[in-house]
């Protein structure tokens, strides 16, 4: 009966892990995103083993749902290394990413004027090289999501990096 009652347990506890094979590849997990436009209703997808992918929407959810469309799985957001951002309207972009989107409180938040000729230029990998190392040699403040966002709260604008597509880095206030 022992044996009955541990081999149940086992297989129950097996059941409720999540753990199935090929569930990792089920869904495509964002590097970088470049948003831009009216409402922040464009953006620029850069996943990590896969292409950059460009949607449109009403606002940043319908675009994600329609880069979700056009990739054919959903896509992860909690491993997100970096945000491209155009400069207006940032407090309430960066909240909602932090809080719906759940991006990890480590990703950077940089400014470009075209984050999409940013990703098609470079790797997401070698845009967060860019910003780290302006931030290392002292052309930029640190600028991880949680620290723009407490600057954006409390003082209605934040210093972050910007890159340019030449290959070259400084500083932006955005707001």
């Amino acid at each position: 009966m022992k044996s009955i009652f541990m081999i149940l347990s086992c297989l129950a506890l097996a059941a409720s892990s999540g753990c199935a094979s090929g569930r990792i590849h089920e869904r495509s997990y964002l590097r970088a995103a470049a948003v831009s436009g009216a409402d922040n209703s464009s953006v620029t997808f850069s996943f990590y083993d896969e292409g950059v992918i460009s949607a449109q929407g009403e606002d940043i959810d319908s675009a994600r749902s329609c880069a979700e469309l056009k990739n054919g799985r959903p896509i992860f957001t909690g491993y997100t290394d970096l945000l491209i951002v155009d400069g207006t309207k940032c407090c309430k972009l960066l909240e909602h990413m932090l809080n719906n989107w759940k991006v990890s409180p480590s990703c950077m938040v940089v400014y470009s004027s075209d984050g999409v000729k940013l990703l098609d230029e470079y790797s997401a990998e070698q845009l967060r090289g860019m910003a780290e190392q302006s931030v290392k040699k002292g052309i930029s403040p640190e600028c991880d999501v949680i620290t723009v966002l407490g600057k954006l709260c409390t003082g209605q604008c934040a210093e972050v990096t910007e890159l340019n597509s030449d290959g070259t880095a400084g500083s932006r206030i955005i707001y």
